[in-house]
């Protein structure tokens, strides 16, 4: 057993925050390399990740606690079996479940996306949830090692004040529910050694608007609005990709000399680095003066790739 506390202190526009943060692991082994093992651990984080909602797009801002906005806590609890009785084989099962205290949100329908100007006034504080399984089988003897890892994940959050979806639990940007990882070295000699790595991530999520709705204004006026159901009310599609790389080592005189020869995204997958809106319109045939009925205009979601297969070189030497 492992017992401990972390203890902190973080002053800012003069009101200070303390927090006494324990921890403790446990592990009980059984015969022939089965061990159990527990934990849990509470945290304080003194800086804030905003997402941006309207679309999955690259503006993520870390932003730091003040007076008004309070420290993120967590209290994370885990368990799991380990077997490592199969030489050169290690496996294990594990279980976690975190509770989330103060998370940051933007309100419904506002961003800080290009003015951070008070940005406090456009947030919110609720609390969240993260759960999961991990498994994990690694071969750590042998010319060929690697690992085989799989996580079922889920993470949401929640403001009961009901400034943000309506004060229903909705799930946060990064819920990828399916995580796959495949890693493999093998080593050739002393000079020569290669790897290669899969991952597969299931799409998080984006607050997108399903259809265009009429609204009447308080003056009788009528004006055409997008209707978007709810907080990350959409998924986005999965991304995966293959990367692999060779290293030619030689030992010189003075140190070790190794180019490297790599290519990230071997089948060029396209997956998505961006996804946003956009409008398509359809017609009916041409008309004699050249006129076309329009038939129907609808949104539609259009990605944007920015890291398709990608060749390095490098080189290193090390003295």
């Amino acid at each position: 057993m492992n017992l401990g506390v972390h203890l902190s202190l973080f002053h800012t526009q003069g009101k200070s925050y303390f927090s006494a943060q324990p921890r403790v692991s446990v592990r009980y082994a059984f015969y022939n390399g089965l061990a159990l093992k527990g934990g849990f651990s509470q945290m304080e984080q003194y800086v804030h990740l905003l997402t941006s909602t309207p679309l999955s797009m690259p503006t993520d801002l870390w932003v730091p606690i003040t007076r008004r906005i309070r420290p993120m806590r967590s209290n994370q609890y885990s368990a799991g079996i380990y077997y490592t009785g199969l030489s050169g084989w290690e496996f294990s099962l594990e279980g976690y479940y975190k509770q989330l205290h103060n998370v940051l949100e933007y309100q419904d329908g506002v961003t800080v996306f290009g003015n951070s100007v008070n940005w406090e006034d456009k947030v919110e504080m609720g609390k969240g949830s993260s759960k999961g399984l991990e498994f994990m089988v690694q071969k750590t003897l042998g010319q060929t090692t690697g690992w085989l890892s799989y996580t079922l994940a889920k993470s949401d959050r929640q403001f009961e004040n009901g400034t943000i979806n309506n004060g229903k639990p909705f799930p946060y940007k990064y819920d990828r529910r399916h995580n796959i990882s495949l890693c493999l070295n093998h080593q050739f000699n002393e000079r020569i050694d290669i790897g290669a790595s899969w991952i597969f991530n299931t799409g998080g999520t984006a607050t997108i608007a399903e259809r265009r709705t009429v609204v009447i204004k308080p003056d009788g006026s009528l004006s055409e609005e997008n209707y978007i159901s709810g907080r990350n009310n959409y998924r986005l599609p999965a991304s995966h990709r293959l990367n692999l790389g060779v290293n030619f080592n030689k030992k010189t005189k003075h140190g070790m000399r190794t180019w490297n020869i790599s290519i990230y995204n071997v089948y060029n997958a396209m997956n998505p680095t961006l996804i946003y809106t956009g409008r398509e319109s359809r017609y009916y045939a041409t008309q004699p003066d050249g006129s076309s009925y329009n038939l129907e205009e609808r949104t539609v979601l259009k990605k944007l790739t920015i890291l398709p297969i990608l060749p390095s070189v490098t080189y290193t030497y090390k003295f």
